[in-house]
C-alpha cells in the first residue's frame, strides 16, 4: 500500500479538523504524564533547543534560553509563542537553521509519521552542536493499521504513522553518535491500566516495575533514543 504522497498537506488539514492534545481516556492520560516526565529527565536543561513537531509544546517545560517550535500546522503554532520561544511554519527534512546552532533537540513521536525519516535524522545531525543532545522517541514495535482519508478518500495509515521502529531500526538512523536506547511502558501495565496508579509518584518506582516487565514480555508502548554526537558524526 502506497504511503501518502503529500504528508504536509494532510497534516496541515488534520490540524484543523482534530485536537489531537485532548485525550479523554484517564489512563492513556496518565501514561503520558508519565512519558512526558521521562523525556524531560533525559532532555535536561539546554540553552538553544529545538522542538520537532512540536504540537502543544508541552517540552517548554524544559530548563531554555530559547526555544524554537518547528510544525507543519500554523494553527498550532500559532498558540505556542512565548517570551523565550519562536514558532516555525518548517518541515523536519528541511529545518531553517545553521550547522551545529542547537544545543538540544527534541523529536517526540514524529519520525514514525514521516516519509523520509532517514532525512530527518541527518537534519537533526546536521544542526546539533558538537557538545549537543538529542532525544528521539517513536512507538515501539508498532502494527501499522489503516483507515480511509477524510482528505482524499484514500486507504491512509491510522495516525498517520508510516514507520514502525524497532530498537536496531531506529538507532540506525543516527550512525557515528553515542546512543542510549530505552524501552518504555510495558504493555502488560498498559493492560493492567496500571499508569493511573504511578503517575504521582516518582518515576523510579515506575521503572522500577516497567523495566523487569519488558524482559519478561518484549512488548512495550515506545522506544526514546538519547543521542549525542561524536567527533565522526
Amino acid at each position: 500500500m502506497s504511503r501518502c504522497e503529500n504528508y504536509i498537506r494532510h497534516y496541515s488539514l488534520d490540524a484543523e479538523h482534530f485536537d489531537y492534545f485532548t485525550n479523554e481516556d484517564r489512563t492513556d492520560r496518565a501514561y503520558e504524564k508519565l512519558f512526558r516526565k521521562f523525556i524531560v529527565r533525559l532532555a535536561g536543561g539546554a540553552g538553544r533547543t529545538l522542538d520537532i513537531g512540536s504540537g502543544s509544546g508541552w517540552i517548554s517545560v524544559v530548563p531554555h534560553e530559547n526555544l524554537y517550535y518547528v510544525d507543519l500546522s500554523l494553527r498550532n503554532l500559532q498558540s505556542l509563542k512565548t517570551d523565550t520561544s519562536s514558532p516555525v511554519l518548517a518541515d523536519a527534512v528541511h529545518l531553517p537553521f545553521k550547522d551545529e546552532s542547537m544545543n538540544l533537540i527534541v523529536a517526540s513521536e514524529i519520525m514514525e509519521h514521516l516519509n523520509s525519516p532517514d532525512a530527518a535524522a541527518r537534519e537533526i545531525l546536521r544542526v546539533m552542536k558538537p557538545d549537543g543532545k538529542a532525544v528521539v522517541s517513536t512507538p515501539y514495535r508498532e502494527k501499522i493499521r489503516y483507515t480511509l482519508c477524510i482528505h482524499c478518500n484514500q486507504p491512509t495509515p491510522l495516525n498517520a504513522h508510516l514507520t514502525s521502529f524497532d530498537k536496531g531500526g531506529l538507532v540506525s538512523l543516527f550512525p557515528g553518535c553515542n546512543v542510549k536506547a530505552y524501552i518504555f511502558g510495558s504493555k502488560v501495565m498498559t493492560l493492567l491500566r496500571a499508569a493511573v496508579l504511578f503517575e504521582n509518584l516518582p518515576l523510579w518506582i515506575w521503572r522500577l516495575v516497567n523495566y523487569p516487565l519488558i524482559k519478561l514480555v518484549d512488548k512495550a508502548q515506545h522506544i526514546v533514543l538519547e543521542l549525542r554526537k561524536t567527533s565522526q558524526s
